[in-house]
């Protein structure tokens, strides 16, 4: 690693450090000031925790004493009559007070002094003048208000300066569609580009996935299509299995190859190219313009040209690169066996299958007369058909009600691909030009039950650990299928990347074995291994390419916008934090989804990566977040404490000293609970699938 690289890495954990404990500092420095204004003294002011006394140091100052603790998991203040349990600093003040009238009248007790004294300053810490608990209720709920506000204040500061300086972010546009997904069923094609998200302006990609959370009546989303203004409502869903509710969309690419001087395609296509296509392509700049002559102006024209020769060769004409390139026709990595088709899974609405009256448990066993067709390979099948000029295939149903029926189908003239993109593993397939969706079921043709499939001398398949998926002598073995993971996924993601533990000439190569662990209906098992081939009617079909993404620059030098779109920034992502939580408690998002400190601190960095702009968002995010945990109705959070001083408020008196007791070790009890759950998940000890 050369200086610059090292600087770079030094430079970015700095800027991590620097940012999340500037959340802290601004949380408990609300706190300080307020309490400061209101005449309250401060006896500590510590950025993190000094635990048993533990610090790297300490300075005084007046009356407070500043540091910095050993313990970085937080910072506090500590205010003169401030207790966590203040029903415990009352006990404590009878307690002492009726030890001290004992020993006043007890002329030889040497410890009445001490008890005196005792009592006297524990009374200092309530009846003192600049004691906390000797200012008013309302002054008292502005001091412990303090921290939330001024994280909600330094959310908008950050978003606001994003804002000024701009940042490029993934524009809120369509890329792929997930098949048989909201998206799917609402309409959405590839090269939408979403205007707005429920009425309010689409800036970024991520404006659409926050928008998701805790949206279960719907998006309402104005789309652009070339020129077209579309009203569309997808409804998020989240199938079992999955962490949070989706509509099943991806990031929209141009048609810039994203570095080709460094890597112009994915290296495991590499060895279906030529090399001096390869070499060629390796240019600072380079655009796709045509294909088999054909212009293409977008992303989306690019795969609608593709689509037309998916199964063979075509010639491309770059921007940058002189002459026709023959990018091949990459075939996708199969083994020899065919699972059954499963059940239609949703039917689009509009196609002419919805009009039929198909519907979701329907079952599609012959297509064009062909009982024998492969359910993973039904998608490129009608694509055939589609360019084949066919206008309607007839297919043989088992409907839902037990009978047999046969309906000819219109097909739609759209070529582009429903494609899974790794949102969820619980994906079905679909198409478009039938408008169908369906399952495929983990059963061969001859009956048996596939319950494993492990992948031979395979590297791990997974980055984070999964409840599904270990590690075996042999390679990975994934278990749960048709639970937490389809034969969709397995056999159109994983299959295709699947590296191999060794290496030729030092480079990668691909999973040359795969074994089937299967059981008989009589519920007899056994295995049985399958080579790894490259099918002969089934392609891949985006070439291997590496395109850049489609980015938009978010960018204002207006102050007041600035300012605007700051708040707003900060509203939303505040929104988005008690959607979740709602989701949480609802089932609509897995606990699962959470994240801790570990998982933030590596968010942060990959955010600091890629410019200010992203770093100030991303502490805008954080910020709010904190904030609005913070101020939830539960002791010990802010919010707890603004529970008990409003009832003080209210009945002018303070709350049962054994409720508050209780209720301070119970939500303590939950959070550090939280804690180690959030924890565990960050460190894969608890597999969040």
């Amino acid at each position: 690693m050369d200086f610059s690289s090292i600087w770079t890495v030094t430079y970015n954990v700095l800027l991590v450090i620097l940012g999340i404990n500037a959340l802290i500092i601004v949380h408990e420095f609300g706190h300080f000031a307020v309490a400061r204004f209101c005449g309250v003294r401060c006896d500590k002011f510590y950025i993190w925790f000094d635990f048993w006394g533990l610090k790297f140091f300490k300075v005084k100052w007046g009356q407070t004493e500043y540091g910095l603790g050993l313990f970085p998991l937080g910072g506090y203040v500590k205010m003169l009559g401030q207790e966590d349990n203040p029903g415990e600093l009352r006990k404590e003040i009878e307690r002492a007070k009726q030890q001290g009238n004992e020993s006043a009248g007890t002329a030889e007790n040497t410890d009445g002094n001490a008890a005196a004294l005792q009592v006297a300053a524990l009374q200092e810490a309530v009846f003192a003048p600049d004691s906390y608990l000797a200012k008013s209720v309302p002054q008292r709920l502005a001091i412990i208000c303090a921290g939330v506000a001024m994280n909600f204040l330094f959310a908008v500061v950050c978003a606001t300066g994003a804002y000024l300086i701009g940042f490029t972010s993934t524009a809120p546009a369509v890329g792929s569609v997930v098949p048989g997904s909201p998206a799917w069923e609402a309409g959405l094609q590839t090269g939408d580009k979403i205007d707005t998200i429920n009425g309010a302006k689409a800036r970024t990609f991520s404006d659409l996935q926050m928008a998701m959370v805790g949206s279960e009546k719907g998006l309402q989303l104005t789309v652009d299509r070339r020129g077209e203004k579309l009203e569309l409502r997808p409804i998020p869903r989240k199938r079992k299995s999955e962490l949070a509710p989706m509509i099943g969309v991806g990031e929209l690419h141009t048609l810039d190859l994203a570095v080709p001087e460094k890597e112009p395609l994915y290296p495991i296509f590499a060895k279906y190219y030529a090399s001096e296509t390869i070499n060629s392509l390796k240019q600072k700049k380079v655009r796709i313009e045509k294909v088999n002559g054909q212009s293409v102006s977008d992303y989306a024209a690019y795969l609608d040209a593709l689509m037309q020769h998916f199964d063979k060769p075509v010639e491309m004409e770059f921007q940058g690169v002189e002459g026709k390139k023959t990018i091949p026709a990459i075939p996708m990595r199969e083994i020899a066996v065919r699972f059954q088709m499963g059940t239609i899974t949703s039917v689009l609405p509009g196609s002419d299958a919805e009009k039929l009256n198909i519907v979701p448990g329907d079952t599609i066993v012959a297509v064009d007369g062909d009982a024998g067709f492969n359910p993973l390979k039904l998608p490129q099948i009608l694509l055939r058909k589609v360019n084949a000029g066919q206008k309607s295939v007839r297919l043989t149903l088992n409907r839902h009600s037990g009978e047999k029926q046969e309906f000819d189908v219109q097909l739609s003239p759209v070529r582009i691909l429903p494609a899974l993109g790794g949102l969820s593993m619980r994906e079905p397939l679909a198409s478009t030009a039938l408008g169908l969706a369906w399952n495929v079921e983990p059963v061969l043709e001859t009956g048996e039950r596939v319950t494993g499939i492990e992948f031979i001398q395979s590297v791990p398949l997974f980055r984070a650990k999964t409840s599904f998926a270990e590690k075996t002598p042999d390679g990975v073995l994934i278990r749960n299928i048709g639970q937490t993971i389809d034969v969709p996924y397995i056999f159109t993601v994983l299959l295709q990347g699947a590296r191999s533990i060794e290496q030729v000439d030092g480079k990668d190569v691909l999973v040359q074995q795969v074994r089937l662990c299967l059981e008989d209906k009589d519920g007899k098992m056994r295995t049985q291994d399958f080579p790894v081939t490259d099918a002969a009617d089934w392609f891949n079909t985006d070439r291997g390419l590496l395109l850049a993404s489609y980015k938009s620059v978010v960018h204002t030098e207006n102050f007041g916008e600035a300012c605007w779109l700051g708040t707003q920034k900060m509203l939303d992502s505040s929104l988005a934090v008690y959607s979740f939580l709602k989701g949480l408690f609802s089932g609509g998002v897995s606990p699962y989804a959470l994240g801790g400190p570990v998982l933030i601190v590596q968010a942060a960095y990959d955010v600091v990566s890629n410019g200010m702009g992203h770093y100030l968002i991303f502490l805008c995010l954080i910020g709010a977040n904190l904030a609005v945990i913070n101020i939830l109705p539960m002791p010990p959070l802010d919010g707890g404490h603004v529970v008990f001083l409003l009832y003080e408020g209210i009945f002018r008196r303070p709350p049962n000293e054994l409720v508050q007791v209780v209720l301070s070790y119970a939500g303590l009890f939950l959070i550090l609970l939280l804690m180690v759950w959030v924890v565990s998940l960050d460190l894969s000890c608890i597999p969040r699938w």
